[in-house]
């Protein structure tokens, strides 16, 4: 029975830890576009940029 809690604590770890590292990447991903379209946005003075991403990403 020990060694089914053992199991049971590392898989629960495991998924916290994968739902966290999924988190932080996406993150990091779509701050990175974010600022790539914002940059773009500012040197054309337009919306159009955003718009675009959104569709793309939708």
């Amino acid at each position: 029975m020990d060694d089914l809690q053992v199991y049971v604590i590392i898989g629960i770890l495991m998924f916290i830890i994968g739902l966290m590292l999924g988190y932080l990447l996406m993150k990091r991903y779509y701050e990175k576009r974010f600022l790539e379209v914002a940059r773009e946005c500012e040197k054309v003075d337009t919306i159009v940029p955003l718009i675009t991403e959104m569709e793309r990403e939708s």
